[in-house]
C-alpha cells in the first residue's frame, strides 16, 4: 500500500508539473503525462484504487493539455519554439 501511494503521489507531481511547465511555456513534453499514467496504474494495481484512478485521470488531462498547448490552441499559452511575438 505504501509503495502504491508513493507511486501515485509521484505520478500526481509529474502530471501537475507538466501542466505548470506547459502554462509557463517552458516545455510541452508529453512524457510527464505518460509516466504519470503508468505510475497511477501501478498504484491502482497495488491497492490504492481512488488515488490511482485520480492519478490516471490527471495524467490523461495532462497529455491533452500539453498537446493543445504545443499546437497553440490554448489562449494565453504560446507554443514554445514557434517564434510567435
Amino acid at each position: 500500500m505504501l509503495l502504491g501511494r508513493i507511486c501515485c503521489f509521484v505520478g500526481l507531481l509529474l502530471s501537475a508539473g507538466g501542466i505548470v511547465f506547459a502554462i509557463l511555456g517552458a516545455s510541452v513534453n508529453l512524457s510527464a503525462g505518460a509516466v504519470g499514467i503508468v505510475l497511477g496504474l501501478v498504484g491502482y494495481f497495488l491497492g490504492v484504487r481512488r488515488l490511482g484512478a485520480a492519478t490516471i485521470v490527471l495524467g490523461v488531462v495532462t497529455i491533452f493539455f500539453m498537446a493543445a498547448a504545443s499546437t497553440g490552441l490554448i489562449p494565453g499559452v504560446v507554443a514554445p519554439g514557434h517564434g510567435y511575438n
